[in-house]
């Protein structure tokens, strides 16, 4: 008789089964995806799934805030908030000498523009422009803003009117280049001058910030401690107040911003533009944008992005939203509503307007209404700490306000002058040229720190000496109990063996499609296929990146495969776990892949792809052990890939699965931190992972029951020979 056990366990290996499952390391461009599309329902429910989870989050976030009944009360909850901001990051570096230099000077009208270079961590240097107005006295002290710049490939040059125009009304201005933007690109194509090989800003944020989260460490880590390097900076210039720095920042600039005003109580007055909203508004619209914006765990530690601007209280800040902003402007109006109660725990008479006043009311009634600052002299005090600043536009639209948002920091950091009226350049469009010199605004003599400086840090090398640092050399190798702990508390994996309860499946459905709810709303859909015999019968849980009908190569090699096992004699169940399908909007940059984003969407909530991939295994095991036509000693299961080391994680947890046969699967995590450019790895990736286990310890739990044909070997595997430079640079 044939015993198809014989066939998966042992014969798999060397025959060629197996070798028709399709595989792609590097990720596939998928499909144009219409949202609405049911086509699209999975990933549409997972989604809602995920976004319910952190509404709960937010909300009882928002019942504790609301409780706070007194300024010791709030001083206790900017402690422990800061402390969970600073945890969740990694912590900060050592402070370490600038070793700052100038390497030019331009004059300008004005003012002049002196070409900086200082080290934010030694070796690692950070390119920025600072702006000396005319005409100070001697020995005056004059106040200073630090501008980080928006997501865009220019970097600080694209701040160049904005510094301008801070510079002309008396403030020394530090603008630098932050990570993968403008002179600091972390991937550089050696073939094209200027262009990076993981494609736009935030694609080398993304991209950089793979490798930290192995280690528990945010991306966020690195660029907050630049800027508040920069803010040290100015702090030793002898022109500079240091007790008068301000910061100010528009979209990825105001991410950095709400960081650095928030993480650094030296910035004496700060203004974030076209950044703040709520994540309850942010969800249910654009979703999560950026690594550096997205830190791991953030929701479930019960933190949203008031906690940004509460924890500079009782300092200055200006909230600045334009009305059709991406960034939502009602979540916009939600969180300055509740921080304008935080601050009046500090001093009632610093909370500024109330929201329910008639200017803000204007503002939520008419969104294309003239320029508004709500906060004008007229309705306020001038001596109100937090300001809410709305004009008409889209995002980064703040020529109609940039006058109110000068007047926030002449206000703030020059007391005595003339905050109602700001020196304010007339109307510069977009792309405008500077009238300065070509390389005025450039500080290497090549226009990129990886060539001028060929020897300096990256993101890359300095993780590296952090992991050894942050990784024992000593780590126990957890088995058991204490690894299977270890695995559920890194990926998020919650499902046990045996709970979920289902309904044995109707005899008489002999194949077809496969439907299984994993989680309220959020059902798997499969292919099953039973053979025509009676008995019980061994099954084959097939793990595809896609429905075997779909019409691909790689889809029709799974079918076959599909339909080889299922002529062998097994019940076989082909299914795509969650997420799925893969999404265009996840596409930051082709060497991140499709599920980028939606990977960041389950971080924020302390979930992560792998586990809710585990959870969705253990469920369908759950539903074919409970099938009359299965026998349960002989379920196993194929992936490949991705899907390769969801399976070697649900085998740990789960003794049901008598075998695993999987290919191409990383071989190790460490492997993984020390690729140089990871290709496809953010379905990998588990935050912290290798401060508790790594993919060998999970291989050697499984044991026997594990088959492993063409293992990836090595750091070649996972970087650019899994995807030629030359797809790369087309993309």
């Amino acid at each position: 008789m044939y015993r198809f056990s014989s066939l998966i366990f042992r014969s798999f290996a060397t025959t060629a089964l197996l070798g028709t499952l399709a595989y792609a390391q590097a990720p596939a461009a998928p499909a144009k995806i219409d949202p609405n599309s049911p086509a699209n329902i999975g990933r549409a429910e997972l989604v809602q799934h995920l976004d319910t989870i952190a509404a709960q989050d937010t909300a009882a976030r928002h019942a504790s805030v609301a409780a706070l009944a007194s300024r010791a009360e709030a001083e206790a909850r900017q402690a422990i908030v800061r402390k969970k901001i600073l945890s969740l990051i990694g912590g900060l570096p050592e402070r370490t000498p600038l070793n700052a230099k100038t390497l030019g000077v331009t004059q300008a009208d004005g003012f002049r523009i002196e070409k900086v270079l200082f080290e934010s961590q030694p070796g690692f240097p950070v390119t920025a422009l600072l702006y000396l107005p005319d005409g100070k006295p001697t020995g005056e002290k004059l106040s200073a803003i630090l501008i980080a710049p928006g997501h865009g490939p220019a970097g600080k040059a694209s701040d160049y009117f904005t510094a301008a125009t801070f510079a002309r009304n008396g403030f020394v201005v530090l603008s630098y280049d932050p990570i993968g933007q403008g002179e600091r690109l972390q991937y550089p194509d050696p073939s094209k001058p200027e262009a990076s090989l993981a494609s736009r800003p935030t694609g080398e944020h993304g991209e950089a910030g793979l490798q930290p989260s192995l280690i528990g460490d945010a991306i966020s880590r690195y660029f907050v401690w630049d800027a508040m390097r920069g803010i040290d900076y100015l702090s030793q210039r002898p022109e500079v107040d240091p007790k008068r720095i301000g910061a100010f920042g528009c979209s990825g600039g105001g991410a950095m911003t709400a960081l650095t005003g928030a993480l650094d109580t030296r910035v004496a007055a700060t203004a974030v533009a076209c950044y703040n909203t709520s994540f309850d508004t942010l969800l249910a619209s654009i979703g999560p944008q950026d690594g550096e914006q997205s830190i791991p765990g953030f929701i479930a530690a019960g933190l949203d992005f008031p906690d940004w601007i509460e924890l500079v209280a009782p300092r200055p800040y200006a909230a600045v939203a334009t009305y059709s902003d991406m960034f939502p402007f009602a979540g916009a109006r939600a969180t300055v509503s509740e921080a304008r109660r935080f601050y009046s725990l500090f001093d009632p008479a610093s909370a500024g307007m109330p929201s329910a006043s008639a200017a803000e009311a204007a503002a939520q009634s008419h969104p294309t209404a003239p320029a508004l600052n709500i906060d004008t002299p007229n309705a306020v005090p001038l001596t109100a700490r937090l300001q809410f600043i709305t004009g008409p536009g889209g995002h980064g639209a703040l020529s109609p306000i940039m006058g109110n948002i000068v007047g926030f920091f002449l206000r703030n950091l020059q007391p005595g002058s003339d905050a109602d009226h700001p020196l304010l350049p007339p109307p510069i469009p977009r792309g405008a040229p500077t009238g300065l010199p070509k390389d005025a605004l450039q500080v290497t003599s090549t226009g990129q720190v990886a060539t001028s400086y060929p020897h300096a840090e990256t993101i890359f090398t300095l993780n590296l000496k952090h992991a050894a640092q942050a990784i024992p050399s000593n780590h126990p190798v957890l088995t058991g109990e204490k690894l299977a702990s270890a695995i559920r508390e890194a990926t998020g994996a919650k499902a046990k063996p045996g709970a979920s309860k289902q309904e044995p499946a109707p005899q008489s459905a002999k194949t077809g499609e496969f439907h299984l709810e994993t989680a309220p709303n959020v059902t798997l859909r499969g292919t099953l296929s039973v053979p025509q015999t009676t008995g019980r019968h061994p099954a084959v849980l097939l793990l595809v990146p896609e429905s075997i009908d779909a019409d691909n190569p790689r889809a029709q090699a799974n079918k076959a495969e599909f339909e080889k096992l299922t002529a062998a004699g097994n019940i076989v169940l082909a299914v795509t776990p969650s997420p799925s399908p893969a999404g265009t909007d996840d596409m930051k940059s082709p060497i991140l892949g499709p599920f980028y984003l939606l990977s960041l969407r389950a971080e924020l909530v302390k979930h992560t792809l792998v586990g809710m991939r585990v959870d969705d295994v253990i469920r369908l095991i759950d539903a074919l052990a409970s099938r009359p036509d299965v026998d349960a000693s002989r379920i196993t299961a194929i992936g490949s890939g991705h899907m390769g080391l969801v399976l070697l994680h649900a085998a740990v947890l789960d003794a049901r699965l008598k075998h695993i046969t999987i290919d191409h699967v990383l071989s190790s995590y460490h492997g993984l931190l020390e690729a140089p450019l990871p290709i496809g790895a953010s379905e990998d990736i588990v935050p912290g992972v290798l401060l508790h286990y790594d993919i060998p310890d999970l291989a050697k739990a499984v044991g026997t029951r594990l088959t492993e044909t063409e293992p990836l070997k090595g750091t070649d595997d996972l970087s650019q020979t899994s995807m030629p430079l030359e797809t790369l640079r087309n993309q």
